[in-house]
Parts: structure tokens; sequence; C-alpha cells
């Protein structure tokens, strides 16, 4: 579980420098996408929960 928690951290990271390089909207929501997807797989991501 280890590698998942650095990877969230180092997508978490990013998420950071892309808003303080001034990043546009749509960088930050691919970004805030996949640490969704790291940090809790089975959540429905992206769309709706068809269930």
């Amino acid at each position: 579980m280890s590698g998942t928690d650095d990877l969230g951290a180092a997508i978490a990271a990013r998420i950071v420098q892309q808003l303080d390089a001034g990043a546009t909207s749509d960088t930050i929501l691919k970004l805030a996408e996949a640490y969704a997807w790291v940090v809790a797989p089975d959540n429905a991501h992206g769309g709706f929960s068809a269930g």
C-alpha cells in the first residue's frame, strides 16, 4: 500500500505545482481525477454511477 500512498502524494504535489504555475482548470481536473482513482479506486469517478 506504500506505493499507492507515494503515488497519491506525488500527484497531490503535482497539483500544487500546477496551481502555482497557473495551470488551466482542465489540467487540475485531470490531476484531481488521477488522485481520486489512486486513493479511492472503488468509488465512481469522472461520471455517473450506474447502480
